[in-house]
């Protein structure tokens, strides 16, 4: 019996150590854990704030009430809410508009939100105050058309959709969780972020690029922002997101905030990192409506005008997180959808096939020992001389776990 005991503890201790250590693998959270493989989301952060740089006063009063911004082509993108023109304004990086286009065969409900996947431009015409619109949708544009500096009209085809888990519609007004003003194209699908007046958390919806008739979307994991969430954008090559939002502390004065959200799982975005950023006051950054990554690290925020006491004007931002990824090592979860995009196949028994990893590299194994090193050349690298296991292989920028037969 004794004999039985020592192999069974022995075994569980080889399988805890070949397939890995799980925790948080980010060196600037306050749980950090060295030893660890696989991120398991669990990364804690102090409050962190940080100052954004104004690019310019939005002067002109088109702008007034923007919401929602994308880059295309070295350019910004934003559109006006509720009760205005369904017009697409295009700007250049210094907030000045350098030209209009008009959307046709669409209304302007309450326009919120824009993203985009390769093909197409989204806008999300889901803002929903009251609780209570039946007629919730997103207008599909093809981005060959806006690309033509010629065209000055776009035919827009509005695709209807609903809300699986919402039964009621009598609101009250900003006092409910089924409003929206952000969302995402990722992968082959459209993630909607959702508004929730009442608890101040945030639901993500999946919907795909096209349908006909309605399509009922139901959430997909829910997460407490603590706050009202205005705008979302990503990053397609690191899949960096940024949640924009603002936080009511219900003495009129409410302040902006932006969720960095990383290195997540095929279960959801918020099973990955997720650290909180303070961007300032409504006296300093307005109505924070929009925001869009131009790069990994870099992009802009928007806000709209606010008419109350006092008048802020809308203003353009620009930020720069690369403060907040500045360890050159970034775990990459084997879960992670696109896995296959950097390193395959997986488990490996010869050569590890490797996709947009180039430099030197480093293998480790599970206990952090280093047993082969070269350089990558973007394409294979021999793996057959190493014992079956879990590894981990570093570049200057990821870090791939992998399996080894």
């Amino acid at each position: 019996m004794e004999t039985k005991v020592i192999y069974l503890i022995g075994f569980l201790l080889l399988f805890g150590t070949t397939y890995g250590q799980t925790g948080c693998t980010d060196p600037q959270a306050l749980n950090y854990n060295s030893i660890a493989l696989v991120n398991d989301g669990s990364c804690i952060y102090e409050s962190t704030s940080m100052d954004l740089e104004l690019v310019a006063t939005l002067n002109s009063p088109e702008l007034n009430e923007n919401s929602g911004l994308v880059c295309l082509n070295n350019a910004l993108w934003t559109i006006n809410d509720g009760g205005n023109s369904t017009v697409l304004y295009q700007l250049d990086t210094l907030g000045n508009i350098i030209r209009q286009v008009f959307v046709e065969n669409v209304e302007n409900n309450d326009w919120e939100a824009i993203t985009q996947n390769d093909t197409d431009l989204f806008i999300g015409d889901f803002g929903n105050n009251s609780g209570s619109r039946l007629n919730l949708n997103i207008i599909r544009i093809p981005k060959a058309n806006l690309l033509d500096p010629l065209i000055d009209t776009v035919s827009g085809t509005a695709l209807f959709f609903e809300y699986g888990d919402q039964v009621e519609f009598t609101g009250p007004s900003n006092g409910h969780n089924f409003d929206c003003e952000a969302f995402l194209a990722y992968q082959d699908s459209l993630y909607l972020f959702s508004k929730n007046w009442d608890d101040e958390k945030v639901k993500t919806y999946t919907l795909p690029f096209d349908w006909s008739d309605v399509y009922t979307a139901s959430p997909v994991e829910s997460y407490n922002v603590d706050g009202l969430v205005t705008d979302v954008s990503i990053d397609p090559e690191t899949e960096r997101i940024t949640l924009l939002g603002y936080k009511d502390y219900g003495t009129g004065i409410y302040s902006s905030f932006i969720w960095l959200i990383w290195d997540f799982t095929e279960q959801g975005f918020f099973t990955g990192n997720k650290r909180r950023i303070e961007i300032g006051s409504m006296l300093s950054v307005g109505q924070t409506e929009g925001i869009s990554l131009a790069t990994a690290n870099r992009g802009y925020v928007s806000s709209e005008q606010i008419n109350s006491i006092i008048t802020i004007a809308p203003k353009l931002f620009s930020f720069d997180f690369e403060v907040f990824f500045s360890e050159p090592i970034l775990a990459v979860n084997t879960e992670k959808k696109g896995f296959s995009n950097w390193a395959s196949p997986n488990p490996v028994r010869e050569l590890l096939k490797l996709h947009g990893l180039s430099g030197t590299y480093i293998i480790y194994t599970s206990l952090g020992l280093a047993v082969q090193e070269g350089c990558a050349n973007g394409e294979e690298i021999n793996v057959s001389n190493l014992k079956p296991g879990t590894y981990c292989l570093m570049t200057k920028t990821r870090k791939v776990r992998f399996v080894k037969t």
